[in-house]
């Protein structure tokens, strides 16, 4: 199977471009502590990557909770995922409605880069001119 490099092996990215519903599949798919069968067994939320992912994605408050549930074997993982799965999403909210904004005008993001390129041509110019003077090859100019 060849693949290019920028291709998701496992189909568990989220891109900015997933819908909701995407989203919440992704995450309710995502494995957890593997020692934890039913939900009130006892859980390590070390181990989880749902829980890791709790981290970056909820308030430390949430993220204490979840915990402390989780090793208490009083959170289940269907209920940590769908919570995981909502706070991504809220995060993920305004990215992607700037996102959305930006395909429906595309006339902006093509003025954008006509201006970063000139600034950049500009940078990149005196630039070239302080290395050739520093390497004492500006005798042409």
């Amino acid at each position: 199977m060849e693949t290019k490099k920028w291709e998701n092996l496992f189909g568990n990215a989220i891109y900015l471009s997933d819908s909701e519903e995407e989203i919440r599949k992704k995450v309710m798919s995502a494995i957890t502590d593997p020692n934890r069968i039913k939900k009130d067994d006892l859980g390590n939320p070390d181990i989880c990557m749902v829980a890791y992912y709790h981290k970056l994605f909820s308030n430390p408050e949430e993220v204490k909770t979840v915990c402390e549930e989780c090793r208490a074997g009083k959170r289940g993982c269907v209920a940590c995922k769908k919570q995981l799965a909502e706070n991504i999403i809220e995060y993920l909210r305004p990215i992607r409605e700037k996102r959305k904004y930006y395909e429906e005008h595309p006339e902006l993001v093509d003025k954008y880069l006509k201006e970063g390129t000139e600034k950049a041509r500009k940078t990149a110019k005196e630039t070239m001119k302080k290395v050739k003077k520093a390497m004492k090859l500006d005798y042409f100019e």
